[in-house]
């Protein structure tokens, strides 16, 4: 499955209780408040397991997904939404702190692209944390500028701890253009109430 375009990501923090926390961050490349660039799924394949017998590869276990993650390039995300999906405490004063008190939340995150054939496509991530390793600060050459880079962040997936179809499940995948499967997926993963 190829997929083009990468226009918009919703992550929906949650609670120690795994209810959603505040309104979804959007991210569309609204003015201010960031741009999608890249996302890069990983581990959805677990280690092969051989077993050999008779002199051959007689048994191959493949089950379940590796160690699942989506590897992310955004644009001007808005500071306090970062830290928010960070774990970074801000106080009153607008002062962001990282350090012992750092403590991802759980967020759920939907991408939405399309195939080659124009199919809309979702791709859910049930939980998981989310991780800003560093800070790059680059002078600027005035006679060659150049445009800015985007901001590396990792998320790392877990299973749902949901009821339903997606009980142990990291990812849900749809392409085509069903209302209704769009609006269980949306709901499954953002924990929001379907539509009609």
């Amino acid at each position: 499955m190829t997929l083009v375009h990468f226009p918009r990501m919703t992550i929906q923090p949650f609670d120690g209780t795994g209810t959603p926390k505040g309104d979804p961050i959007i991210i569309q490349g609204d003015p201010n408040k960031g741009g999608t660039i890249t996302a890069e799924i990983s581990g959805l394949a677990s280690t092969a397991l051989k077993v050999a017998a008779s002199d051959i590869e007689y048994w191959i276990s493949q089950e379940g997904v590796g160690e699942v993650s989506v590897d992310f390039t955004l644009i001007d995300m808005p500071a306090a939404e970062e830290a928010t999906i960070l774990g970074q405490k801000t106080v009153d004063s607008g002062i962001t702190y990282v350090g012992n008190d750092t403590n991802p939340p759980y967020c759920a995150v939907l991408l939405e692209s399309e195939n080659l054939a124009g199919d809309s496509a979702y791709l859910g991530f049930f939980r998981g944390k989310f991780a800003k390793d560093k800070e790059t600060l680059n002078t600027q050459d005035p006679a060659d500028k150049k445009a800015p880079d985007g901001d590396s962040y990792t998320f790392t997936a877990a299973g749902s701890p949901d009821e339903g179809d997606q009980k142990g499940e990291y990812v849900a995948k749809y392409i085509g253009s069903d209302a209704d499967a769009i609006s269980t997926l949306k709901a499954q993963v953002l924990k929001a109430t379907p539509k009609p």
